[in-house]
Order: C-alpha cells, then sequence, then structure tokens
C-alpha cells in the first residue's frame, strides 16, 4: 500500500502551507474579537515550534532534519511567510527553524494554581512567521507557486512519503478556478504515493462546520470545489486522525468547511502529526 514510506534523514518529510492573506482575513472568528490572520499567525507559530520540540525531543542539544517545511502566503501576490533570518527562504530545514526564530515574545499564558483555580504565567512565545490580511484571493496562483516547490523536492526524494499541502481559506478564489492547479498539485507523486492536499474553510459566521467529509452532497458550491481539491485520507492519515479523537471515515476528504480555529489547528496536527517522533512514524 502507499503512503507507508519510513522517513529519516536520507528520506525526509515535506509540509507545505498555503495560508490566505486576502481582506477579509481581517474578521474574527466566529464568537471571537482578534482577526483571523492573527489567530492563524499564532497557530503556525505554536505549530513551528512543536514540530522543532519533537525533533529534538531525544535530545534537546541536537535535532533531526526529518522533513522540510514552507509557509506561503497569498492574497494578490504569492510570497514565504518567514521573517527574520529566514525572510527569503521558501523552503527551510527543521534544525534553521530552531537556530531562526524571528523573536521571541513574553506573553501570558493561564494554568492551574494547584487549589482550584488559574494564575497568570509569563511565558517565551518565539515568532517565526507574520501573516497579514490584504487585497484578493488567487488560490490558483498559490497551487502553482506550491507545484513548482514541491516538484522540485520530490526529484530530489524519489523514495520519501509523499509532500503533504494545507490549504487554509476564509473565502472564495479570485481569478481563475483553483481546481486545475489543484489537480496539477495532486498529480505529483514520490514512489510512495500522490501529494496530499487538505483544505480549511474558516468562517466568521455562526455555521455548522463540516470535518473530513465522504461526499459533497451537503455542501455548498464553494464547498463542493475545496471537496474536489481535497485528497482522501490514507489509512494511515486516518489512523492518525483517530488518535487525536477526530472521526475520519473509509472515503473521507481532507476538508475542513466553516471550520473555527480549533478545527484549523486539528487539521494542522492530523497534518504534520505523521512526522516523527510521534507515534507512528518509525524514525531512524
Amino acid at each position: 500500500m502507499p503512503y507507508e514510506a519510513e522517513i529519516s534523514r536520507t528520506q525526509r518529510a515535506y509540509v507545505v502551507l498555503l495560508i490566505d492573506q486576502s481582506g477579509s482575513m481581517e474578521t474574527p472568528f466566529f464568537g471571537g474579537d482578534r482577526p483571523k490572520s492573527e489567530e492563524v499567525a499564532d497557530a503556525l507559530n505554536r505549530l513551528v515550534h512543536e514540530l522543532v520540540q519533537r525533533a529534538a525531543q531525544e535530545d534537546p542539544s541536537k535535532i533531526k532534519n526529518l522533513y522540510d517545511i514552507s509557509i506561503i502566503g497569498y492574497n494578490d501576490t504569492v510570497r514565504s511567510l518567514f521573517c527574520g533570518a529566514l525572510a527569503d527562504k521558501d523552503m527551510v530545514t527543521i534544525s534553521e527553524l530552531r537556530d531562526h526564530p524571528a523573536r521571541i515574545e513574553e506573553r501570558t499564558q493561564m494554568r492551574p494554581d494547584n487549589a482550584g483555580g488559574v494564575v497568570p504565567v509569563p511565558v517565551r512565545f518565539p515568532v517565526w512567521v507574520e501573516t497579514d490580511a490584504l487585497g484578493l484571493t488567487d488560490m490558483s496562483a498559490a497551487l502553482d507557486y506550491a507545484h513548482d516547490l514541491v516538484s522540485e523536492w520530490v526529484s530530489q526524494n524519489t523514495r520519501s512519503f509523499p509532500p503533504i499541502v494545507i490549504n487554509l481559506t476564509d473565502g472564495l478564489a479570485t481569478g481563475e478556478s483553483p481546481v486545475a492547479a489543484a489537480t496539477r498539485l495532486r498529480s505529483l507523486a514520490t514512489q510512495d504515493g500522490q501529494v496530499l492536499l487538505f483544505n480549511a474553510h474558516v468562517t466568521a459566521d455562526r455555521h455548522e462546520p463540516m470535518l473530513y467529509p465522504e461526499n459533497h452532497d451537503t455542501l455548498p458550491p464553494e464547498g463542493q470545489l475545496l471537496f474536489q481539491m481535497s485528497s482522501e485520507l490514507p489509512d494511515r492519515v486516518r489512523e492518525i486522525a483517530g488518535s487525536l479523537g477526530v472521526r475520519a471515515r473509509y472515503g473521507s476528504r481532507g476538508l475542513v468547511f466553516n471550520g473555527n480555529v480549533v478545527d484549523v489547528i486539528n487539521l494542522l496536527d492530523i497534518g504534520t502529526r505523521f512526522v516523527p517522533p510521534a507515534a507512528g512514524a518509525h524514525a531512524r
């Protein structure tokens, strides 16, 4: 079966995150007060921090470069969202991320006080990416940009687990339909299988989320379009979803529609959890 390649220093994995930066990302998630762009930026930086910690958990002084990562923003243009020393890079290794956060912010986190309450505790929050909210939503251009990055990567890593691309958007694509670009991207493959493309549609309105659907019968037109773009979840990824408490049946697509910030975080987690030393990845 495909999607079973072990991940090691010689057979790395690749994760590409495409982030909608259009003007509508300035509105908050339903029930929130911060712009979606800020919530997404925090989620991305937490994800990067977790990936760095996973790759170094056996020995914090050493890190396994088991995967590469790209975080690409798009509106009227397409560009990398890394800032600081990594600002000119479309793709980075996990050791580069460990060594080059753009800055460390001091934030406050509420934690149990062991007396039945919670207290504010100062924490260090590393920042690697910054997001924006301006302009239109040229999703097709973003997918073509990812296609070029992934095409070069798979030509150099033919035996690796196929790249996973996660596209996060809050609205309809402008310009050319993204379906053709998504099809071109998903047609790329390593010996272990085709590229996996997952989509997360987030909303500022109160709507029932539709998570990992098996068909598009009850989705509105924009949801049906994202369904067409999304890959079916391989068995290995469905098992990971199940271990994280997410219900995904046989035939489920990698699609979150009308999601909130928690749904986004869950999809990011599912899409990167296959990377060792998390369970089931057989790192060496």
